[in-house]
């Protein structure tokens, strides 16, 4: 399949995701688009960890924990595959 190549500038999504609430608030019904959607759908997921290393140091690294993780899941031979769920 090819990719989809329609691109739409961010301001004109904003104004149709404003028209669309305004059509929403008229209906009284939920629609599937708004302004507030179009706001998260364009919005950036990165973030700055380095305070986050400041507070919190890991106790091993994620070379250390997956390795731990692989031997523990598949090499375990002790390891009992019943798995049971405790809740309060």
């Amino acid at each position: 399949k090819r990719p989809f190549n329609f691109k739409i500038p961010i301001h004109f999504a904003l104004f149709i995701g404003y028209l669309i609430d305004m059509l929403s608030y008229i209906s009284k019904k939920n629609l599937l688009i708004s302004s507030v959607r179009v706001k998260k759908f364009c919005a950036t997921t990165s973030f700055n960890s380095d305070k986050l290393n400041e507070i919190f140091s890991p106790p091993f690294s994620v070379e250390d924990g997956l390795k731990k993780t692989l031997e523990y899941e598949f090499l375990n031979k002790d390891k009992i595959d019943d798995i049971r769920f405790y809740s309060e």
